[in-house]
Formats: C-alpha cells, sequence, structure tokens
C-alpha cells in the first residue's frame, strides 16, 4: 500500500473526526485559560561548579549538573527554609513546580527560574533559592574534606601543646628524660604524618570546585502562555485523531478514491454520473462502448454495496439511451393497460413500441430505477410520408437496477458498479462475489463525487 493511498485513507474518511479532534481542545484550552494573569518569571545564574572534568562530556555532564541543581532547587527542606526566611506564603510543593532548571550550552553554568504572581516575590525567590542551593552544592562536594581537615587541625594543636613539655622534659640537665625523649620523637611522628595528609585534603578541595552566583535574580520579560498551551493541545488532539482513525481503519478498511477502486477491481473508470450533462454524456458513450466488448443486452447498476438511488440509476439510464431520453413518471394505463410499466399490456413481452415500429406515433424504451418509480420514454414523431416505409431496428441496450434484473432471464447482463469518495473494502468484496456467482462481466466502475445515500 502507498504512502498516499493511507493519507488519503485517513484524511478522505475521517476528515470530521481530526477537525474536532483538532478544534475542541484549542477551544477548550483557550476558554480555560482566558482571563488567567500569566504569571511573572525571575531568572538567576549559578556556576554549579569550577571543575573544568564536569563539562568534559558535553551534554551528559551538563545533564548531570542541570539535574543535582534542581535536586537541590526543589527539595522539601531547602523550600520549606527559604519560605520561612523570606516570610512568604507560599506551598513547597506549588512553589517546587514553579522553579526551572536550564543549562546553558556545555559550561557548568546553569539559570535557576522561578515563576510567581508577583514580581518582587519571583524574584526574591530567585536569589534566594540559588543561594541556598551553591551552599547545599558546595557543602555536599566539600564538607566531608573540610571536617577532616578540622579534625586535623585540632589533633596538630593539641599535639603542638604536648611537644614543648615534652621537648623540657627531655633536655633537662644533669638528668634528661628519655621516656620524655621517646614520647616526643613519637609526636612529631604523628605531626609530620597529619601536615601530609592536610596537604592532601587541601589539593583535593581544591580540585573539588566551588559553586557560586554567576548573576543575581532578573526579572524575565513576560510572556503569555496560551497560545503555545492551546497549540501544543491542538497538536495533541490532532494525534490522538489519526490513532483513533488508524485503529478504525485497520478494524473496518476503507479505498479512497473511485479511479483506485477501479484498479482494485481491474475495469476501467467509466465516467462521473453527477459533474454535469458533458460529463455524463461522455459516460454514456463509454457504458455502450463496454456494453459492445462484452456483447451484453442488459446492464445491471449495483452500488458497493447496497441499493442506489432511483435518480441516480435514471441518470445513468440517460445517457446510454441518448439525448432524447428523458425521466418520465410512471403512469399506470398510459401505453401499458397492466401498469407494469412495460407496456407489454400484461403479456408479459416486449413492448412493440421498443422496436421503433407497429403503426404508433411514439415508442418508449424502459429503465426502472428502485421500485419502478422512473421510466425512461423516446418520442419519435412519425410523418404520414414516413408510413409504410421500412424503419430500421435498432437493438436498445436496456439499463436497470440490480433489484430490478429478473435472475431467471437468458439475456446476457453487464455489471457497472457505482462508488462514492470512499468506498468500504467490504462492498468490493460484494461486487467480486456477485459477478462470481452470477458470471456476469463486470464492465466498469462509475463515480460518484459525492457519498451515495441509497
Amino acid at each position: 500500500m502507498e504512502i498516499d493511498e493511507v493519507a488519503a485513507r485517513v484524511v478522505r474518511s475521517y476528515w470530521a473526526l481530526l477537525l474536532v479532534m483538532t478544534v475542541l481542545p484549542l477551544v477548550l484550552v483557550g476558554l480555560a485559560m482566558s482571563g488567567r494573569e500569566p504569571p511573572y518569571t525571575a531568572g538567576t545564574r549559578l556556576q554549579a561548579s569550577s571543575r573544568a572534568t564536569d563539562a568534559a562530556p558535553g551534554d551528559a555532564g551538563v545533564s548531570i549538573v542541570v539535574s543535582q541543581v534542581k535536586a537541590f532547587a526543589t527539595s522539601e527542606n531547602l523550600l520549606g527554609g527559604v519560605l520561612r526566611r523570606q516570610h512568604l506564603d507560599r506551598s513547597t510543593v506549588k512553589t517546587a513546580k514553579a522553579i526551572g532548571v536550564t543549562g546553558l550550552g556545555t559550561s557548568t553554568v546553569v539559570e535557576l527560574s522561578v515563576k510567581d504572581r508577583d514580581p518582587d516575590v519571583a524574584r526574591r525567590l530567585a536569589d534566594a533559592i540559588g543561594a541556598a542551593v551553591v551552599t547545599e552544592i558546595n557543602e555536599s562536594n566539600q564538607g566531608s574534606i573540610r571536617q577532616q581537615m578540622d579534625d586535623i587541625d585540632k589533633r596538630v594543636r593539641t599535639l603542638e601543646k604536648r611537644l614543648g613539655p615534652l621537648s623540657r622534659r627531655a633536655g633537662a640537665q644533669p638528668n634528661p628524660d628519655i621516656g620524655a625523649a621517646n614520647e616526643r620523637e613519637r609526636v612529631q611522628a604523628e605531626l609530620t604524618d597529619l601536615r601530609s595528609n592536610r596537604s592532601d585534603l587541601q589539593t583535593q578541595l581544591s580540585s573539588a570546585g566551588t559553586a557560586s552566583v554567576v548573576q543575581p535574580a532578573v526579572q524575565a520579560p513576560r510572556t503569555n502562555p496560551v497560545v503555545m498551551t492551546a497549540a501544543i493541545a491542538g497538536l495533541v488532539g490532532l494525534v490522538g485523531g489519526i490513532l483513533i482513525a488508524v485503529v478504525t481503519e485497520t478494524a473496518r478498511p476503507t479505498i479512497p478514491g473511485q479511479r483506485r477502486v477501479a484498479r482494485r477491481l481491474g475495469v476501467p473508470l467509466l465516467g462521473w454520473v453527477d459533474r454535469g450533462p458533458e460529463q455524463l454524456a461522455d459516460l454514456g458513450r463509454r457504458v455502450q462502448l463496454a456494453v459492445k466488448k462484452e456483447g451484453v443486452g442488459r446492464v445491471a447498476v449495483v452500488g458497493a454495496p447496497g441499493p442506489l438511488p432511483p435518480g441516480m440509476v435514471s441518470s445513468i439510464a440517460s445517457a446510454v439511451y441518448g439525448d432524447g431520453t428523458k425521466v418520465v413518471t410512471a403512469r399506470p394505463g398510459d401505453d401499458d393497460p397492466d401498469g407494469d410499466g412495460d407496456g407489454d399490456g400484461g403479456k408479459g413481452g416486449p413492448s412493440p413500441n421498443s422496436s421503433g415500429s407497429g403503426g404508433r406515433k411514439s415508442g418508449t424504451a424502459v429503465a426502472r430505477a428502485g421500485g419502478g418509480t422512473a421510466v425512461m420514454t423516446k418520442k419519435s414523431e412519425i410523418s404520414p410520408s414516413e408510413i409504410g416505409q421500412a424503419v430500421p431496428a435498432h437493438r436498445l441496450c436496456h439499463v436497470h437496477a440490480f433489484e430490478e434484473i429478473d435472475p431467471g432471464s437468458d439475456d446476457a447482463v453487464g455489471v457497472v458498479v457505482v462508488v462514492g469518495p470512499v468506498t468500504r473494502a467490504a462492498g468490493l468484496e460484494t461486487v467480486r462475489d456477485l459477478v462470481a456467482a452470477s458470471g456476469w462481466p463486470l464492465l466498469g466502475v462509475v463515480a460518484a463525487s459525492r457519498k451515495i445515500k441509497g
């Protein structure tokens, strides 16, 4: 199946559904958000880390930094402390939803934004939350190292206080204290190790990086999200409509376009039944050619599936019979004593008037279209000078709705299928079953511009 056929099946069959699914969310979102005051936004920029290695992985490293800042900024404890210090009556949950964090390129600088109905509150919250996040990041990156350094400094001060007395006792004259001398050596060795460890921790602290506030909070230009939100809602609705159409089309497939139906059936498109007199005349000529090719005497007009409107069958019959044929209302008793519309007077045979001879001034050619409600008549006035002259016989191809065909007749019948812009695949199977069961040749497809309502 071609892509354009798939698109045509979805659009032609379900355009109303797609239109509703697109317009309805647009209208609902527009009504829901109309009259709402758009919030104010304030943004601050933070240096999440000064380590060059954090930016080295590129987008992956930026994603890690952004996630870290967002995690700290939306934490319950941090927001609760910020709101208490700022004396603001705001919910921590709603405030967390109003916080956004975005990366700036591949650097470790991120932008933290806060939305609020009050511009001053938005700016204050952005500054306070940014400072709190910087403190939390520094504490997370450097807290353990600084704690170890503080412990080492405390131990160094304690040992240095012990080192002085031990040195005096070890150097006392004339009786130096050997035990104090040994203890002094041990203390000096421990001090050396502690100072070495502190030097290593200092190196780690330098490489850990320091977070900082790069730019204080600045109020961003105010924007109205109604248009963007409505557009997104319409797009989501359109996607949902397409999914519904695809599922429905999978369950009940259709064929878009009359020419595609003709290709599926392997027959020509004979013409259009509702595009004006010129197209109708062309349709009649093509049907006559198809009839002559197959050598049939009658044409059965069928829908795909279901019965056709009588007027449509009459139009096709009018095109086949020629320009002089017109639709008249059948009145029992007018050239038809038995009222059955065949002019045979109840004898069951063809009307003597249909051959163009028989001594009467007019002849009739019958085309029943749904219940015998319409007949096709062709009048030809015969002048007195023409009486007694030989009139050449002309074989007339009768056009009937399928419901009017006599299954017991021995006449050869050709089938013409009338289809609209969209045809159910099951309808084509019905036509194929009819052709297979009857053995009648399929002459072609007649197209209707609008949906057929039988």
